[in-house]
């Protein structure tokens, strides 16, 4: 049986208790969990006294499937829990959370999980792996606002199948690893406004970002930060120019903080699974810029994501 073994970390500006409260009680994960997230709706259930060894939650959705996960063994710094999934296939968990102050108000957490995945499935050993810890570096995330504002400031709405119109562009492409993504985009649309290009042809339409890889095997990502012209134009690299082109795609519009983001990519990849649809093999998928970060609170910003389809 092929292992899985995935793991992902962040620092938390509270004191160790706290973070560690958080994670005993599952009636709080439908906040800040990375797969509740996709569908609010889940069914969810609580057993056992909160905190104490038996304590667990169990779940049923039309797209997370179905499972629980019971809590086995906590101490001070560590907190240990079985993970069952019964849809859509039976399969178990270890899942495993590490914590270490850093400081008197700061405390590192790391999610760990052991698993095996079914033999048929083999081939997919690192691509998994690389799934999974991209979904805990979004739940961390989401635990990361909660515990130290109170608030998850993420909201992905669904919109459905709608028609994009195509758009001339001049961009910026860059490499970059799976953690550093929103970093990198602010980086590359810096080059291109800064750029004499970007001041003398930018049509002052909606910035937006097109995703060409997103490798999880490799934690890789390769993407294009583009300003819309008006008509086609000649640029000298590091920048690029081409043609979007007109497309029906899936859409979901996400309101918060850009490092969240994913939250959005992964409602919009799961609803083209449930719905049975493929993804355009020429047109990479996108997001558009609504306001500005400069002048917009972060809580308040508005992202169009779209994931173009076949046909």
């Amino acid at each position: 049986m092929p292992a899985l073994n995935a793991q992902a970390s962040i620092d938390i500006s509270a004191p160790l208790k706290d973070v560690h409260d958080v994670l005993v009680d599952f009636h709080t994960w439908p906040v800040w969990s990375p797969w509740l997230y996709l569908e609010p709706d889940t069914q969810v259930s609580y057993r056992g006294e909160t905190g104490q060894t038996g304590h667990g939650y169990d779940w049923v959705g039309n797209k997370v499937g179905a499972g629980g996960m019971t809590l086995t063994a906590t101490t001070g710094d560590r907190i240990e829990c079985d993970l069952q999934f019964l849809k859509p296939f039976k399969s178990f968990a270890r899942v495993t959370f590490e914590l270490q102050e850093t400081a008197p108000s700061s405390t590192r957490v790391v999610w760990l999980m052991d698993s095996r995945l079914p033999f048929f499935m083999f081939f997919m050993k690192d691509t998994m792996n690389g799934m999974i810890r991209s979904d805990y570096r979004r739940g961390l995330a989401l635990l990361k606002d909660h515990v130290e504002s109170g608030k998850v400031p993420s909201h992905s709405e669904f919109v459905g199948t709608v028609t994009v119109d195509g758009c001339d562009y001049i961009g910026c492409r860059s490499n970059t690893d799976m953690t550093n993504i929103a970093e990198s985009v602010e980086h590359s649309f810096q080059r291109l406004y800064g750029s004499e290009a970007g001041r003398k042809f930018h049509s002052g339409g909606r910035a937006f970002c097109f995703y060409e890889r997103m490798d999880y095997k490799r934690d890789a990502c390769v993407h294009i930060a583009a300003l819309p012209t008006q008509g086609r134009v000649e640029v000298e690299s590091p920048l690029l120019s081409g043609k979007r082109p007109s497309c029906n795609a899936l859409k979901v519009v996400h309101t918060g903080p850009y490092r969240h983001l994913g939250n959005a990519w992964s409602l919009l990849i799961s609803e083209s699974r449930h719905q049975k649809l493929k993804a355009s093999r020429t047109v990479s998928p996108f997001e558009c810029y609504l306001n500005d970060a400069e002048t917009t609170a972060e809580d308040e910003l508005v992202t169009e994501l779209f994931l173009p389809l076949q046909g």
